[in-house]
């Protein structure tokens, strides 16, 4: 069944596995959800991710993503929360001066930029503006 804010659901199976102290979470991929998941591992939310290709004998008809959520020493998410910004009816768009910080730099804005999909850090240091997809924090 096709979603129709894929980026939301990406966001919601990470939340749900986190509520359920999951260790990983498998996603449905596509080229938004990779780049998502690259940033959250650069940003050292996530522990890894993985890229699982469709196969008959796994039974997966899709190409899949895994990632492995970090927990602290006390079994803590590093995630403290997630939300989705702009959405499919209501999309949002910053520029370079109205990129705006998250928990006083301790989260991240994702913006989706003609220069590919970045955080709100590089965004401000390379003054582009684009859509603003979630910010994490």
């Amino acid at each position: 069944m096709p979603t129709t804010d894929p980026i939301a659901d990406m966001l919601t199976i990470i939340r749900n596995g986190i509520h359920a102290k999951k260790k990983t979470v498998t996603i449905n991929s596509s080229n938004m959800r990779k780049e998502i998941a690259r940033i959250l591992y650069e940003e050292n939310f996530i522990s890894k991710y993985t890229f699982l290709e469709k196969s008959e004998e796994a039974k997966r008809k899709f190409n899949q993503i895994r990632i492995t959520i970090r927990y602290t020493t006390n079994e803590e998410s590093v995630i403290k929360g997630l939300e989705r910004v702009s959405r499919p009816g209501k999309r949002v768009y910053v520029n370079s001066i109205n990129i705006p910080v998250i928990y006083n730099h301790l989260g991240i804005a994702i913006i989706s930029t003609n220069i590919g999909v970045i955080t709100d850090s590089i965004a401000r240091r390379e003054k582009v503006g684009g859509e603003y997809l979630c910010k994490i924090w």
